[in-house]
């Protein structure tokens, strides 16, 4: 058996990945958004279940999935956000919708680029939450309402 080099580099722990290693920006205006302190991006499948008569194993088919993005928000001034959700409760026409691009930057110059498009906040939102001597921040959920777009890819 041949001495993979490469497969050897490719577990090296100091090329894990880190949080100071990616952005989450504006997919709109291209801008960084920097008081943003945590970013998740997660894809939940719906299954219904099967068994055919005469098997004694239940198997399971795809019936659909959702996409919900979390983000914690560090108050520093009112972002836009909070300020298209008021704007919402005093005209009451549209909800709020964003669209955002991830980026992880590789270490070779390369990134991983995902888009997520049209996303409306979803469950409970934090207008406001206080506590003594700590950081100001909002929770948003937000599901994302058309599929995400891979742009790009890591490579080594």
């Amino acid at each position: 058996m041949a001495f993979n080099e490469r497969a050897l580099y490719n577990k090296d722990a100091r090329r894990l990945f880190s949080g100071k290693d990616g952005v989450i920006l504006s997919a709109d205006s291209g801008e960084i958004l920097s008081t943003v302190e945590s970013f998740q991006a997660q894809v939940s499948f719906t299954n219904t279940s099967y068994q055919p008569l005469g098997s004694p194993i239940q198997q399971e088919f795809m019936t659909g999935y959702s996409v919900t993005l979390t983000i914690n928000e560090c108050v520093i001034e009112d972002h836009r956000f909070i300020r298209d959700v008021f704007d919402f409760f005093n005209n009451g026409r549209h909800a709020p919708h964003w669209n955002f691009s991830s980026v992880l930057f590789g270490y070779n110059g390369s990134e991983e680029r995902m888009v997520f498009y049209d996303c409306i906040p979803s469950g409970s939102l934090d207008l406001i939450n206080l506590t003594v001597g700590d950081i100001l921040k909002r929770a948003w959920t937000m599901r994302v309402q058309q599929p995400p777009v891979l742009q790009k890819l890591l490579s080594f």
